[in-house]
């Protein structure tokens, strides 16, 4: 084998050099461009080939050889290529799918579990004291039919948008800003069992209304303040996050003397309330007490370098949503609900934030939007009736309350998770009468002994390791080997052809 490596080498360096010898010389002046090209180019394929590290080549140039040995190699390098293409292919896409794995660390004493948020959303928005002015020095001729308007428009939502009275005196883009004028002031006081932690109520603008926020970090992306300036840019809250420790004991905070019903959501700092969130409901004059336990999802710093289809979350500042200043999941099924609006009515409710020239809904378009909402299909038990339930009232599209299709499908809103979120679970809910007026007391007592991690499994590495592995076990090359292939296409091949040029 090497005395045909060499003796091929030496007929192939004879024809580079225009050895003296050779007896092709005399009839090569009469070969037209062409053919000289396609010699060279032939003689230089031969030489990569036979040159080569990579396993099998030589074979099919080798002298001696019989055509059919020639088509067996030809085809045996061919598989082997096929082979390790396929397999670096399936690992290159495993790479891009999913590398990274979700799991449990259960060393609680570690790390610092984040305090719950809370969303406090009164159900008596509107002061009646405003009201009354508004309406008196109104050019309304029907007071009444004014007041009953604001009054439903204050507490309208995707639940209610039918229960709205015709009225177009106010033109609906001065909606939101109505109730905002009109709105009760809210202004209980917040206390937080731990030292040195300063925490502010926050207002902001949800799909409920206007609510108040405590411990968010994107409450204030939809607060009036924050739309009235058209501002888009990220805010650095002053106020950092709170968190508590096992060793801390029980931690609690509460809000006194809110002095109305209310609804109340638990949620993440990183997180809004929609309209589909759980929510805990009290009466004015009672006392509730939420007590809660959380469960943390966190990625690492390597996984957070991952690109967002490979990790399949998004952080707050990875934002690709139009209505919003950052991403968050629940704010991205708000965007959903936003173009689900625009597609079967052409319009936004007040409460969503308007960009460009889309039209915010009057009432005649509320109560379109409230033909999507949908509702559950009702139980019949009596046999006369349940033929005509079944033809005439079907299951009715749910899309914009749940997102879902009418045969019960979830519709595709491209929706991640955020990477580092924390959700809670209300362990006990109790609720009393309470004489000195409407208070909250939420917090942690018992604490998560376990979070989750989402981390890398397969890196750009074992990427290199695995598709390494391939070409070795097919082809028997190495980098070298890949490298002779670049060496051969750039400085190889200007050498060679300087030499036929000058020849």
């Amino acid at each position: 084998m090497f005395f045909e490596r060499t003796f091929q080498s030496q007929i192939i360096q004879d024809e580079l050099y225009g050895s003296k010898t050779s007896k092709s010389k005399p009839s090569s002046k009469r070969r037209t461009a062409f053919h000289l090209v396609k010699d060279k180019a032939k003689s230089y394929l031969v030489l990569f080939l036979e040159t080569s590290s990579i396993h099998g080549l030589n074979h099919m140039v080798a002298i001696g050889r019989h055509p059919l040995e020639v088509v067996l190699w030809l085809t045996m390098v061919g598989l082997s290529v096929f082979g390790s293409v396929y397999l670096s292919r399936t690992t290159w896409t495993r790479y891009q799918s999913s590398p990274t794995v979700v799991s449990m660390d259960r060393d609680m004493f570690a790390w610092n579990t984040t305090f719950p948020c809370v969303t406090i959303c009164p159900n008596n928005n509107l002061d009646l004291k405003k009201l009354e002015v508004y309406v008196k020095n109104s050019k309304e001729k029907d007071k009444a039919k004014l007041e009953a308007f604001i009054k439903a428009l204050a507490n309208a939502t995707f639940d209610n948008f039918n229960l709205i009275p015709d009225y177009d005196g106010i033109p609906s883009d001065k909606y939101m800003e109505l109730i905002l004028n009109l709105t009760a002031s809210f202004k209980p006081t917040l206390t937080i069992g731990a030292s040195g932690i300063m925490l502010d109520i926050v207002p902001t603008i949800t799909e409920m209304g206007l609510c108040y926020a405590v411990n968010s970090q994107v409450a204030v992306y939809n607060s009036p303040a924050y739309r009235v300036a058209n501002r888009w840019d990220e805010v650095s809250t002053q106020n950092s996050t709170f968190f508590v420790h096992p060793l801390d004991g029980e931690v609690f905070a509460q809000v006194i003397n809110i002095s109305a019903s209310y609804d109340v959501y638990v949620h993440g700092p990183s997180e809004v309330p929609d309209i589909s969130t759980k929510r805990q409901h009290s009466d004015e004059d009672f006392y509730m007490k939420l007590y809660v336990t959380a469960l943390t999802v966190y990625t690492t710093p390597d996984a957070a370098r991952l690109s967002v289809a490979q990790r399949r979350c998004r952080f707050l500042n990875e934002n690709i949503l139009k209505h919003s200043s950052v991403y968050t999941y629940t704010m991205c099924r708000m965007e959903c609900r936003i173009r689900l609006c625009l597609k079967y009515c052409n319009c936004i409710p007040h409460f969503y934030r308007k960009i460009g020239d889309e039209k915010i809904c009057n009432v005649k378009d509320l109560q379109c939007l409230y033909k999507y909402k949908g509702k559950e299909t009702h139980h019949v038990f009596r046999l006369t009736i349940v033929l005509i339930k079944l033809i005439l009232h079907l299951f009715r599209i749910d899309e914009l309350y749940k997102l879902q299709e009418k045969d019960g499908k979830k519709i595709n809103c491209g929706c991640l998770p955020i990477c580092d979120d924390v959700n809670y679970v209300i362990q006990s809910n109790a609720l009393q009468e309470w004489f000195l007026g409407t208070n909250l007391q939420w917090g942690i007592v018992t604490y998560p002994r376990m979070r989750y991690k989402r981390d890398i499994i397969f890196g750009f590495t074992d990427v290199l390791v695995a598709v390494g592995g391939m070409a070795g076990l097919f082809l028997g090359c190495s980098v070298l080997s890949f490298m002779e292939i670049v060496y051969f296409l750039t400085l190889r091949l200007i050498c060679y052809t300087h030499a036929a040029v000058t020849k």
